[in-house]
């Protein structure tokens, strides 16, 4: 009998004891594999909750396509967006994305792609493959999981046409950083493809850096991409440095390659090659590019010995930290270094600049002239360099403006400091295009050890997209020779000294005759054309994905109607250079001085002709009344027949 009560008691604690386990068990369901089951779905909600609240349509969808690839939805002027139809989205696609065949992903339970023709349904519980039309607008309407709808959007999808492209993927998955100040260098990870989705490049990046000065405050900002090995990308040389240019000020699309290929054409030793591209960074479309090469030393570049390289070799590579030094009396600056080479003649690469420009490079020198000079190579110049340069550079500037062209220094003629056919080729690339910067900042020169030439050489060329009457009324005139002053007083003044001379003028009409003349017919009426057939199906991508500041710089939406100006401006400077250098008609010269007498800039126009676009000086608080010619009470008007060479004052009120 006690046994038996005692085996009741044991079968009774086993089976409290299950029954413990088992209440144990569910409450491990409940507290631990319950949440794992129903939290993601409420943490999926809440963050789907978040992104309507805060508008974000952009992380509210996720498009794959060919490759494995993804993109998200552009929603212009996301800041302040409304969930509403009023603003179109856009999701940009390469030119070899399949619209047939797109993966659909979203953080909404539902999702509905309504257009004229059809719906098509998306869930957040599976990825979806869809078939899109292009250009046709859809109004995308996102549902909650009970069913109700919270917030709708229009979305057009538009394909890229023709061009390669370009995925960049930086270390922090983001452009934050580098954008917020372009001394800042990030890793990354590049890949180019045709226009067919074909691999030509991978590998990872040595850096990354945004690139400009005013360009680099707008959202689309240039940059500069450094390889871990060099690669020649699009048949253009190997090269480790490549340019991404913005053309953010270009409404045409089509001034840097127009100049930069006349350039080429012309034999103008290290001009880049350039080609149109899309580029998307971490993913998301970032518009279309013109990928060239930097103008530097190197193979495929300027192939010479250069002496930042050897500075480097000499000094170790941490240059940066090398102590600088400014002799103010000698009007130079550099970095000390313990060594020099020992061929100090070449090569370096100089770049006339103005101020604020000049005052943030390492080495450079100002001439007696106030020209400034800054050294891109050696980036890092010894104290004998910067003395070295400074001095040739103070000879050849001597030389030119001196009446017969004998410098009164060393009594060598300027023919003997510099190479003719380059200077005047440089000219002519900057008079032909009516570059506002030509003769302020991004002019080249460049000075090869003496075992190759003594002489100093002008070019590559470089930045154009503010030429061919961009930029101020008198810039605009097809009729005027301007002499690189057109942007002036930071304008070099050398160019008009030089076309003082005889030597120099000849020069400019035999490679003009020689080079450019006929050339200048192709540009305007079949190249211009050519590259806008190239870029038509990626410029509109672009225009929908910067609009926005194309708008508040005052670009004229329309780049075909843009890109006809120019064709006509080209083909009316062909007349009028034709007429100044084939058939060597008069040219006046008229000289722009300011009140005290310093000279601003200089124009030359076909005796008997008229300055269509005269300039107009800006003073804070003094009101400008005009030209004043000199000796006389008469203004000069735009409807001023010009007959002789005449200096003209600014007159103030």
């Amino acid at each position: 009998m006690l046994f038996k009560f005692l085996s009741y008691i044991v079968d009774f604690m086993i089976i409290s004891q299950n029954k413990i386990k088992l209440f144990r068990c569910l409450c491990m369901i409940f507290l631990v594999i319950l949440p794992l089951i129903v939290l993601p779905g409420i943490f999926t909600k809440l963050k789907f909750l978040e992104v309507l609240k805060q508008d974000k349509i952009e992380e509210a969808l996720t498009f794959g396509y060919r490759g494995n690839r993804h993109t998200t939805c552009y929603s212009p002027g996301s800041e302040g967006n409304n969930w509403d139809t009023d603003t179109m989205c856009y999701v940009f696609l390469p030119s070899y994305a399949d619209l047939e065949a797109i993966s659909v992903e979203t953080q909404a339970p539902r999702v509905e792609f309504e257009s004229e023709h059809e719906v098509i349904t998306v869930s957040n519980k599976k990825d979806s493959l869809c078939a899109f039309e292009e250009k046709i607008p859809y109004i995308v309407h996102f549902y909650d999981a009970s069913g109700q709808e919270v917030g709708t959007k229009s979305i057009t999808f538009l394909k890229s046409g023709k061009l390669p492209t370009l995925y960049v993927t930086t270390q922090t998955g983001s452009m934050e950083f580098l954008d917020a100040d372009k001394s800042y260098k990030e890793k990354g990870y590049a890949e180019l493809v045709d226009a067919d989705g074909q691999t030509l490049f991978s590998d990872e990046l040595k850096n990354i850096s945004g690139r400009g000065n005013h360009t680099f405050t707008f959202d689309k900002k240039s940059y500069q991409m450094k390889l871990r090995e060099a690669a020649d990308l699009l048949g253009m040389g190997k090269s480790n440095t490549w340019i991404l240019l913005s053309n953010v000020f270009d409404n045409s699309y089509i001034r840097n390659k127009l100049t930069y290929d006349m350039a080429l054409q012309a034999g103008m030793e290290g001009s880049p090659e350039s080609k149109y591209i899309d580029v998307y960074f971490n993913g998301s479309y970032h518009g279309m590019y013109l990928l060239t090469e930097k103008v530097q030393f190197g193979e495929n570049r300027l192939n010479y010995p250069d002496l930042e390289s050897q500075n480097r070799d000499l000094n170790g590579d941490n240059l940066d930290q090398a102590n600088p030094f400014e002799d103010e009396k000698e009007n130079q600056k550099g970095v000390e270094l313990f060594r020099n080479p020992d061929d100090i003649t070449g090569g370096y690469l100089i770049e006339h600049d103005y101020g604020p420009k000049y005052e943030e490079e390492f080495s450079g020198f100002i001439t007696d002239e106030q020209e400034r000079f800054v050294l891109k190579n050696p980036e890092h110049a010894s104290r004998e360099e910067v003395a070295y340069i400074a001095g040739l550079m103070r000879d050849i500037e001597a030389a030119i403006k001196s009446e017969d062209g004998y410098s009164p220094h060393t009594g060598k003629h300027f023919t003997e400091y510099i190479d003719l056919e380059s200077w005047a080729d440089k000219y002519l690339v900057e008079e032909i295009t009516a570059n506002t910067g030509g003769g302020c900042s991004s002019s080249y020169f460049y000075k090869l050890p003496n075992g190759v030439s003594e002489k100093v050489f002008g070019g590559p060329v470089w930045d154009y997209d503010k030429a061919y009457a961009r930029s101020w009324d008198y810039s605009q005139n097809p009729r005027i020779l301007s002499f690189l002053t057109l942007h002036g007083e930071d304008s070099t003044r050398w160019f008009y000294y030089l076309y003082q001379h005889e030597e120099f003028v000849e020069a400019v009409k035999k490679e003009y005759k020689e080079k450019f003349s006929n050339y200048l017919e192709q540009m305007g009426s079949e190249k211009a054309d050519e590259y806008l057939a190239e870029i038509g199906d990626s410029a509109a991508l672009d225009l929908e994905r910067f609009s926005y500041i194309y708008r508040d710089y005052g670009s004229d939406l329309d780049y075909l109607s843009a890109a006809q100006s120019i064709k006509q401006f080209i083909l009316e400077r062909k007349q009028f250079f034709d007429s100044v250098w084939l058939q060597d008609a008069s040219v006046c010269q008229i000289h722009f001085l300011e009140e005290d007498g310093r000279e601003i800039r200089d124009l030359g126009v076909i005796q008997g002709e008229s300055i269509v676009n005269l300039p107009e000086e800006i003073s804070p608080g003094e009101e400008f009344v005009g030209w004043q010619i000199e000796g006389t009470e008469e203004l000069l008007t735009e409807q001023t027949v010009i007959t002789r060479d005449m200096t003209v004052i600014a007159l103030w009120k």
